[in-house]
C-alpha cells in the first residue's frame, strides 16, 4: 500500500517502534537529493544516530559507479555480504540504495531473495526517482512511500535574468513587424541563450556537486563519484528545463490577448514543447548537451516565428 507523505519519518518512525516497520521501503520522489535526505531522517531514528551524524558502523550503501550510473551485481553481492553478518553495535542495519532504478537486471535478481528474507533487524531503504524502471518484483516487495510537497530547488540571479531575456526572445518572434526588419538577430539571440543555459547548468551542478560531497558519509569510490556528479548534472539540468516548460506556457498564455490569438498561440504553443520534450529525451540517452539544446532553439525560432 503506497503511502503519501511530505515527511514520511513521523509515521514510518512510529512504525518502527512499535515493531510494525516493514523491512523494505521504496522512497519515490522528484528529487533524488530530497529523498536521500527523508531516508537519512528515518535511519537515523532506526540506528539512533544524532542529527549531525552521517556514518554508523551498521549503515551501508550502495550505489551506482561509473559514467554509465550502473549498479552492479558484484557491488549488490558485497551488500548482501556485508548484511549477513552480524550487528556491529548490536541492534539493527540500515541499506540505503541509491538510485535503485540503476540496478542492472543481474544485481537486482541477486537483491531480490535478500528483499524478500532479509536477516533480522535490517532495513532496506531503496530510493529513485524512476519507480517504473525498476523490476517489478522488486516493487512489489517494498512498502512505496512517495514523498509530497518536496522543496523546489533554489534558482539564481542568474537563472532569473536568463527566464527574462527568453521570454524577451519569445515575444521577439511573435512580432511579425519586428521580424520583417530583423529575421538575424532572434538567431544569434537563441545561440546566446543556448550557452547562457549550459553554463548556469554547469554551474549550479558544480555548486550541488561540492554540497552533495561535502555531507557524504564516507569517502567514494571514484567511480561512485563519478555516478554521483552525473546524477546531480542530470537532477538540476531535469529541474531547470521543467521551470523552462512552464515559463514557455506562461509566455504564450500572456500574449495571447486576443481570442484568436490563444489560438495561434496554442497550435505554437504545443509544438515547442513537444520540441522540448523529444529534446529532453534525446538528452536522456546522452546526446549532448549543446547538440539537443540548440536544435530546441532553433525549432522554438521556426515554431515561435511561423504565421
Amino acid at each position: 500500500m503506497p503511502q503519501d507523505l511530505t515527511d514520511p519519518t513521523e509515521s514510518l518512525i512510529g512504525q518502527f517502534a512499535t515493531g510494525s516497520l516493514h523491512h523494505g521501503l521504496l522512497f519515490l520522489g522528484q528529487r533524488l537529493q530530497s529523498i536521500e535526505s527523508q531516508a537519512m531522517n528515518l535511519t537515523r531514528s532506526v540506528l539512533g544516530m544524532s542529527e549531525e551524524q552521517n556514518m554508523h558502523p551498521d549503515l551501508f550503501h550502495l550505489r551506482p559507479s561509473g559514467k554509465a550510473r550502473i549498479i552492479t551485481v558484484e557491488k549488490t553481492r558485497e551488500l548482501i555480504s556485508e548484511l549477513n553478518r552480524s550487528s556491529n553495535q548490536g541492534g539493527g542495519k540500515v541499506a540505503l540504495i541509491h538510485e535503485a532504478d540503476r540496478m542492472r537486471k543481474e544485481a537486482a535478481n541477486a537483491f531480490l531473495k535478500t528483499l524478500e528474507e532479509p536477516p533480522g533487524g535490517t532495513y532496506l531503504i531503496l530510493m529513485t526517482t524512476r519507480p517504473y524502471s525498476m523490476l517489478a518484483t522488486i516493487r512489489s516487495r517494498c512498502l512505496l512511500v512517495r514523498l509530497k510537497g518536496e522543496p523546489d530547488m533554489k534558482t539564481s540571479e542568474d537563472w532569473q535574468e536568463w527566464l527574462g531575456a527568453y521570454e524577451s526572445w519569445v515575444h521577439s518572434l511573435l512580432d511579425r513587424e519586428s521580424l520583417k526588419k530583423d529575421r538575424v538577430s532572434p538567431v544569434f539571440a537563441g545561440y546566446g541563450l543556448t550557452a547562457g543555459l549550459l553554463k548556469i547548468i554547469r554551474e549550479q551542478a558544480d555548486q550541488e556537486c561540492a554540497k552533495v560531497l561535502q555531507e557524504q558519509p564516507q569517502e567514494l569510490e571514484d567511480k561512485e563519484k563519478d555516478a554521483l556528479e552525473s546524477g546531480i548534472r542530470k537532477g538540476v539540468r531535469s529541474d531547470l528545463l521543467k521551470q523552462l516548460a512552464q515559463k514557455t506556457r506562461d509566455i504564450a498564455i500572456q500574449s495571447s490577448k486576443k481570442e484568436e490569438e490563444f489560438g495561434k498561440n496554442g497550435i505554437k504553443l504545443a509544438k515547442v514543447l513537444a520540441s522540448l520534450e523529444k529534446n529532453t529525451g534525446l538528452l536522456e540517452v546522452n546526446l549532448k548537451d549543446e547538440a539537443a539544446l540548440e536544435n530546441f532553439y532553433l525549432s522554438s525560432l521556426r515554431i515561435w516565428s511561423s504565421r
